[in-house]
């Protein structure tokens, strides 16, 4: 979810106090997309935060669908899908996830439209 949905749905509440909200009631994995700022995610275990990486950004359509589209990719690619795996992620396996779907919105980003990247482009 985007830090300014959060705000919308959460007024007076951050992403952390979201976050842990969440976690305390079941949830496996929170995720928050912070446009220009980056992106953080949470376990019960573990939390990173990654930057955006450097693009010039011509249209930001898709960049959320793509976000959320590249965490299930790498998830899934990692045999991390099941909610056991994913409140198991640590520090580093969060920051793994985070800066690919990072890379990923860049992309979409730096295209007009919601053009998603190629799994090819993400190697």
């Amino acid at each position: 979810m985007s830090d300014e949905d959060l705000g919308l749905l959460f007024p007076g509440e951050t992403p952390e106090q979201v976050a842990a909200r969440w976690l305390s009631q079941g949830a496996s994995l929170v995720a928050v997309t912070r446009g220009r700022n980056g992106a953080s995610a949470w376990t019960r275990n573990a939390q990173a935060d990654v930057p955006t990486p450097e693009t010039k950004v011509i249209d930001t359509v898709g960049a959320g669908d793509t976000f959320q589209a590249a965490m299930l990719t790498w998830l899934d690619e990692h045999d991390a899908l099941a909610p056991e795996t994913l409140g198991g992620l640590d520090a580093a396996r969060l920051d793994a996830l985070l800066t690919f779907a990072a890379r990923a919105a860049a992309i979409t980003c730096s295209r007009r439209g919601a053009d998603m990247p190629r799994r090819a482009e993400l190697d």
